[in-house]
C-alpha cells in the first residue's frame, strides 16, 4: 500500500530505551507502567473495533493521496475523511461510558496525544519521544518499517487483550503490548527489534552490522560463485513475511542455501532500494557488489514492492568489467511484478514467469502470496573478469529489492 512519504535522514537514528520506544504505546513510560483498566477480551468487541480500524485505514490512505502527507493526528481525518468522530473511539471504550477517564491513563504517552476524543494510539504522530533528542514517533516507526517491513503498526488499540494492531499494509493482527515480540525468533531477537541497543549514529555500516546479528550466518557449503551479499544487506527477510489475524508470523520466503529455477542461491537478507514514495528509508543504489572473477552468466533473484504500468523501468544492474560498463534494465511486466499477488489468479504466474512463490499453507489472511523473479544475463565478454555490480533504482512507483546473485 502506498501510504507514506520519505521525510528524514536514516543516518540520524538515536538510542531508544525499552521503556520509551514506541512499543511503549502500551502505556509504559519512563515514569509508569499502566495496565489499561476495563479492557475487553470479548471477540465481538474486537470485531467491532476492527471494523472501525478498517475505516480509519481507508481514511488515512485518502488523506495522504489528497495532501501528499500523513495527518498529524487521527482527528485530522474528521470531518472530511471520517464524518462521524465516534469512529475514533473504540466501541468497547464507548460502552464503558467514560472516554475521558480511559484516556487519562495514557497522558504521558506521546502516541495518545490526540487533542480530540480519540482512544487509539496513532504511532505516526510527530510528537517527540520524552528525554530522547532528535527523533520523533513517526521517524522511529519509519525506521522500524525499513528494518522489518510493512506489518509495522500505524494505529493500535489497547482496549483489547490481545492488543489490536492496524499495520501499514492494511492488515489487522493481534499481539502482546510489545508487538515486536511477534517478529522475534528468540528473546535476543526481541531485544534487538526494540532498537534500544542501537548507537546514536545509525548510518549504513552500523545498520548492516545490526542486521547481521539477526540473520543466519552464511552456509559454509556456499561456493564463491554464490555471491555473499552480507556487506550490502539493509533489510531483513521479514519484509517478505505476512502476519495472520492471530499475530502469527507467516514466513513466506525460502531461507538459506536454496535451489530456485535450477540455480543455487544464498537467501538470508535483502538489498532493498527506494521507490518514488517508499515509506522505508532505503537508498537509491547499492554499489561495489564485489565479484572479481570471470563468468558466462549472472543470475539475479529479485522482486519489487508496488505495481507500475507495464514497460516501466524499475531498476537496473550495471556490470563493471574494467572500463566497460554494461547496463541490465529491469522492466515492470517483463522482468518483475509486485511481490504480493493473488495465487488463485494463475495468469499472475506468467508474463513474466515466476521463479518462486510461497507455498499454499503460507498464504496470510489478506489472501496474498509472495513471488520472486529470476533474471539471467549472458556475458558477451566472458573472458574478461567482472569486477563488481551496481544495483540502481529508477525511483518509479515500485521499490526494487535484490535477494541473491549467483554466477555461472
Amino acid at each position: 500500500m502506498k501510504l507514506f512519504k520519505r521525510t528524514f535522514d536514516c543516518g540520524s537514528l538515536v538510542l531508544i530505551s525499552v521503556c520509551l520506544c514506541l512499543s511503549a504505546a502500551s502505556g509504559r513510560s519512563a515514569e509508569q507502567n499502566v495496565e489499561p483498566a476495563n479492557y475487553s477480551t470479548n471477540a465481538a468487541d474486537g470485531a467491532a473495533c476492527q471494523s472501525q480500524l478498517n475505516r480509519i485505514y481507508g481514511a488515512i490512505q485518502e488523506y495522504q493521496r489528497r495532501n501528499q502527507r500523513l495527518p498529524e493526528w487521527l482527528s485530522d481525518l474528521t470531518p472530511d475523511f471520517i464524518h462521524n468522530p465516534d469512529v475514533l473511539v473504540c466501541p468497547h471504550v464507548r460502552k464503558t461510558g467514560n472516554v475521558k477517564k480511559w484516556r487519562e491513563q495514557f497522558t504521558q504517552v506521546p502516541v495518545f496525544g490526540d487533542p480530540a476524543f480519540c482512544t487509539y494510539a496513532y504511532e505516526f504522530c510527530n510528537r517527540a519521544i520524552p528525554n530522547i533528542p532528535d527523533v520523533n514517533c513517526r521517524e522511529y516507526k519509519q525506521r522500524q518499517i525499513g528494518l522489518m517491513g510493512y506489518s509495522v503498526p500505524i494505529v493500535r488499540c489497547f482496549a483489547h487483550r490481545p492488543v489490536l494492531n492496524l499495520a501499514m499494509d492494511g492488515n489487522i493482527y493481534e499481539s502482546p503490548s510489545e508487538w515486536e515480540d511477534n517478529f522475534a525468533r528468540s528473546p535476543a531477537d526481541a531485544k534487538l527489534l526494540l532498537l534500544h541497543d542501537i548507537p546514536p549514529k545509525f548510518g549504513d555500516p552500523v545498520l548492516n552490522q545490526f542486521i547481521l546479528k539477526l540473520i543466519q550466518p552464511r552456509n559454509a557449503q556456499a561456493t564463491a560463485r554464490i555471491l555473499d551479499l552480507s556487506k550490502h544487506y539493509n533489510a531483513l527477510l521479514l519484509h517478505l513475511s505476512q502476519m495472520d489475524r492471530s499475530g502469527k508470523l507467516l514466513v513466506t520466503y525460502p531461507e538459506g542455501l536454496q535451489r530456485i529455477g535450477e540455480i543455487e542461491f544464498d537467501v538470508r537478507g535483502l538489498v532493498h532500494l527506494s521507490g518514488k514514495d517508499s515509506a522505508a528509508l532505503f537508498p537509491k543504489r547499492a554499489d561495489n557488489i564485489a565479484v572479481n572473477r570471470k563468468c558466462g552468466k549472472i543470475h539475479f533473484l529479485h522482486g519489487a514492492l508496488q505495481s507500475a504500468p507495464e514497460g516501466s523501468l524499475v531498476a537496473s544492474y550495471v556490470v563493471h568489467q574494467g572500463v566497460r560498463q554494461t547496463e541490465i534494465p529491469i522492466v515492470y511486466g517483463k522482468d518483475v511484478k509486485t511481490r504480493w499477488f493473488d495465487s488463485r489468479q494463475r495468469s499472475e504466474l506468467e508474463n513474466p514467469k515466476v521463479a518462486w512463490t510461497s507455498p499454499p499453507d503460507r498464504v496470510g489472511t489478506a489472501g496474498k502470496s509472495l513471488r520472486l523473479y529470476l533474471t539471467t544475463w549472458s556475458n558477451p565478454n566472458a573472458d574478461a573478469e567482472v569486477n563488481s555490480i551496481s544495483f540502481i533504482s529508477y525511483l518509479t512507483d515500485p521499490a526494487p529489492f535484490l535477494v541473491a546473485i549467483t554466477l555461472e
